[in-house]
């Protein structure tokens, strides 16, 4: 398995600040940020395993009205079950 290689552009401001948080912190600026990247990833990762599902929308009542129908039961129509 081959290793990647991911770049960006900084200003002269942005990085003389990364330079500095290596320096304070004793990593080098590719190690910084590695490991700053892995741990977002793991974040992400994270927060989808534990997130919290959405409330459901709560939707007005709708009433069906539905016609009811009188049925007559003719005696043919009785079952006896002994």
């Amino acid at each position: 398995m081959g290793s990647k290689v991911v770049s960006t552009k900084l200003s002269e401001e942005e990085y003389g600040k990364l330079v500095g948080l290596c320096s304070a912190s004793g990593y080098t600026v590719s190690k910084l940020l590695k490991r700053a990247i892995l741990e977002r990833m793991n974040e992400d990762v994270s927060q989808k395993e534990v997130s919290t599902p959405k409330p459901a929308r709560m939707e007005e009542s709708k009433v069906i009205q539905t016609p009811q129908v009188k049925s007559t039961i003719q005696s043919e129509d009785k079952f006896q079950y002994y």
